[in-house]
């Protein structure tokens, strides 16, 4: 049970030396076994960049794949750099994965967009019409629905909905339209007036 790899971890998140080979050492067996931990291959990342490891350039483009927000972590990986660097130099070099979060921190924040949103509801403008126009309730609908649409479906929806005058014109459309079902839906017609009658 002491060499569960859950153990193990444990043991290194708790006393984390990125110095340590043999934390390392455990990092990369763990990897082995999960390749897509992306917590161990983070700290087996910081121990490869500590420790000056050719596989740290290896492993970069891999570990940032996994990572959820890249930007995190490359700051949790330069977190000790940056205190050791100077910040005189002139010249930054920045790697590929950085460009991006570079272009974000451009990028307007998520925050400042939902406050937009907020005082744009806030504010709730409303569409003012002019005096000469009418408003929505004085505006008659047309309802009438185009000869071209008219099919037998409609006419039955019609009738199952029990609108028998939209359904009776449905009809009347129809058998102009198709001469030579006039007959059927002259029986349909009369069979929609008993039904209206009865209703």
């Amino acid at each position: 049970m002491v060499n569960n790899p859950k153990n193990i971890y444990s043991k290194i998140i708790n006393k984390f030396n990125p110095k340590d080979e043999n934390q390392a050492n455990d990092l990369k067996k763990i990897l082995n076994s999960y390749p897509f931990f992306q917590s161990a291959s983070a700290y087996y990342l910081k121990t490869l960049k500590i420790q000056k490891k050719d596989a740290y350039n290896e492993l970069l483009p891999k570990t940032s794949l996994l990572t959820v927000d890249r930007k995190v972590l490359r700051e949790w990986l330069n977190s000790n750099d940056e205190q050791n660097s100077s910040k005189n130099s002139t010249t930054e070099k920045y790697s590929f994965l950085d460009w991006f979060d570079i272009i974000n921190d451009e990028v307007p924040k998520v925050e400042k967009k939902l406050n937009l949103i907020d005082d744009f509801i806030n504010k709730s403008p409303k569409i003012k019409l002019s005096n000469g126009e009418k408003s929505h309730k004085e505006i008659i609908i047309d309802s009438k629905i185009k000869d071209e649409l008219i099919t037998e479906t409609l006419a039955k929806i019609y009738v199952t909905q029990k609108k028998f005058n939209k359904a009776i014109k449905a009809y009347e459309i129809l058998s102009l339209k198709y001469p030579k079902k006039s007959s059927f839906f002259a029986d349909q017609i009369n069979y929609i007036k008993k039904q209206k009658i009865k209703d």
